[in-house]
């Protein structure tokens, strides 16, 4: 019988996941699971359960999709720019208890406003520190705050490892990134404009970001399942890395590769292969709609779908 195509591990998936989790709460922060990394609402919902304070996605439709799963907090984490999106925001807003989206320029915030008050909404908005000049995030957040149908939520950004030398020290490529953030978070307030969310990204980054005084939440993708890219990373070891590929399915390991290595895109381990980036081969998995067996002590217990279905105009 040929091998399960995808597995993943449920007993080190839940210790990845209470593991990530408690790390961020010690530090008094919240973690955001970003979808991203396995885009199944299974998943999403057990990292709810296990003590997520919501989840990051690309789309309003999948923000829906967990509506109706039981997720009641949710942010679009990526700055579109197209108006045909205000309506399908507003209509996930009106399905989940809090809403938010990602925004770099005043058009977006304008335009949402406007659509979600003719509604009778309020939708948040995060001023998206990697595409947002400088110059433009204080006038960004002012309009915010005057803007009738949004609310300021805060402040995010995302600054994860891209070369051999961000990887060589990531905890202090986290920490720089969280002090930008924080200090951005800190103008904002002296203008007596309220900026309750300072969301720092990644999930080797982390540690470094719950070090800085400020930051509120961690949005990561990768905690739950782990890569061995991350473990040759020293961020984690092989054995704790919860989903792996059959052999005669390494063609779903297309472009799995770190950005720091990209070499390397699997890495073989008790007959199997483990990813070397699992974003990819989430992408991957959904495009070719190939499910993801869930196994408990080695016992095939559920079978999950990604999937991550964009808006359409």
């Amino acid at each position: 019988m040929p091998a399960v195509p995808v597995t993943v591990d449920a007993r080190q998936l839940d210790r990845n996941i209470q593991r990530f989790h408690q790390q961020v709460a010690d530090a008094g922060c919240v973690t955001r699971a970003h979808q991203k990394a396995h885009r199944t609402i299974e998943l999403a919902t057990r990292q709810v359960l296990a003590g997520a304070a919501g989840i990051a996605v690309h789309s309003a439709q999948a923000a829906r999709d967990l509506a109706a799963a039981g997720v009641t907090d949710v942010v679009v984490a990526w700055p579109w720019r197209e108006p045909w999106r205000w309506p399908l925001y507003v209509s996930a807003a009106a399905e989940l208890e809090h809403f938010a989206v990602h925004v770099d320029e005043a058009e977006s915030i304008t335009g949402l406003g406007r659509a979600a008050a003719a509604a009778g909404l309020q939708i948040g908005v995060r001023i998206d520190l990697r595409h947002t000049p400088a110059a433009e995030v204080l006038p960004l957040a002012r309009l915010a705050d005057a803007t009738a149908g949004v609310r300021l939520d805060g402040v995010t950004g995302y600054h994860g490892p891209e070369t051999a030398e961000d990887i060589k020290d990531f905890a202090l490529l986290g920490r720089r990134h969280a002090e930008h953030l924080v200090g951005v978070a800190a103008s904002i307030r002296a203008e007596g404009i309220d900026c309750p969310v300072v969301s720092a990204g990644g999930t080797p980054t982390a540690a470094g970001a719950l070090g800085v005084e400020g930051i509120t939440e961690i949005v990561a993708g990768a905690y739950a399942t782990l890569d061995a890219g991350l473990a040759a990373a020293g961020a984690c070891d092989l054995a704790e890395v919860a989903i792996s590929v059959a052999g005669d399915h390494a063609d779903l390991l297309v472009d799995c590769a770190q950005p720091w290595d990209p070499g390397s895109v699997a890495v073989p381990l008790h007959g199997r292969l483990l990813p070397g980036h699992i974003c990819p081969l989430a992408r991957n998995l959904m495009r070719g709609k190939v499910e993801i067996t869930v196994v408990d002590g080695g016992v095939p217990v559920d079978r999950w779908l990604p999937q991550g279905r964009p808006d359409r105009e």
